[in-house]
């Protein structure tokens, strides 16, 4: 587990991590012009994984900026459960057979492990953005620790409603990986560790929020440090209700 120091008078708390949930990351690019049609089938999508056993959570999200593009986040018990599910609520297989002729692209996969995590239960996160950051393997404990020592001082403001980082790899590198020994631990759990990509989901309740905490210098001065190791990708969002 991992925890934080609890601090007093707050109306938010850093809430514990189980290290053996699994966090499944599943990005999807279309075309534009017929978005009321396919967010009504990825809600579909959605509501179907909602149904799996196994699953801890879901989030989930669509773009804010001029790319069209679904973006979601299925929590798992553990590693077990979510090899049980993926024949029938593996979200890339699901949208591959939804949305299939709306796709610009087969859609991405991420398996991770959460790392930190935030909750101000008293906002409602209406605005979002993921980072998705790739570092040179030498350098990406540092990036993360960066990313941990600013996050922290930044949930003392606070400006976020709802936020975590995770690390972990593409699905497609854990696939073809080679397979573990049966009694070995499991792939994604012995190599997360040496991962290059991090993902960090920030949520804000209003527009004002966000633009103050990007304004920030514990953002700014940590943001500076990680483009100067790494790729960073941002995308805008906002939750699907």
């Amino acid at each position: 587990m991992l925890c934080y120091p609890h601090l007093k008078q707050a109306v938010f708390f850093i809430f514990m991590v189980k290290i053996m949930e699994l966090l499944v990351v599943t990005l999807a690019y279309t075309h534009p012009g017929r978005d009321a049609d396919v967010t009504a089938r990825v809600r579909q999508v959605i509501d179907t994984i909602r149904n799996a056993p196994g699953l801890v959570t879901s989030r989930n999200y669509r773009n804010r900026g001029k790319e069209t593009y679904y973006f979601l986040l299925t929590t798992w018990e553990d590693e077990e459960s979510w090899h049980r599910a993926q024949e029938r609520y593996n979200p890339k297989n699901l949208l591959l057979t939804s949305v299939a002729e709306a796709l610009t692209a087969v859609p991405e996969q991420w398996l991770m492990r959460y790392i930190w995590g935030y909750s101000r239960p008293a906002a409602t996160p209406s605005i979002a953005a993921a980072h998705l950051t790739n570092v040179l393997p030498e350098q990406v404990e540092f990036a993360q620790r960066g990313w941990i020592e600013g996050l922290r001082r930044q949930a003392a403001q606070p400006m976020l409603a709802f936020a975590f980082l995770a690390r972990g790899l593409t699905e497609t590198t854990i696939t073809t990986s080679d397979p573990a020994a049966p009694n070995a631990p499991s792939t994604l759990h012995t190599s997360y560790h040496d991962s290059p990509l991090l993902l960090n989901l920030f949520n804000w309740s209003s527009e004002a929020e966000r633009t103050h905490f990007y304004a920030d210098p514990n953002y700014q001065a940590v943001s500076k440090f990680v483009e100067s190791i790494g790729a960073v990708s941002i995308l805008p969002l906002e939750p699907i209700s």
